[in-house]
């Protein structure tokens, strides 16, 4: 989930050159998520539910939860 929250932070420079135009297109992160990224990666794991739909939709699309590569 760390490597998650990184990527909503915008700290993950090489996650960002990999998939920056697919999340372009997918938009910003919703504001619930923005407002709070610590809470919003608690809820993720705990009550995913609380988010709402619109923010879990979001997340479907969006490649920001995909396991990180890891170097060979």
């Amino acid at each position: 989930m760390e490597a998650a929250l990184r990527r909503l932070r915008g700290e993950d420079e090489e996650f960002l050159h990999k998939w920056g135009d697919l999340m372009e297109r997918i938009g910003p992160a919703p504001d619930r998520v923005t407002a709070d990224i610590n809470t919003a990666g608690q809820l993720l794991l705990e009550s995913p539910w609380e988010l709402g739909a619109d923010v879990l939709e979001w997340f479907a699309w969006n490649p920001v939860l995909s396991k990180p590569d890891i170097p060979s």
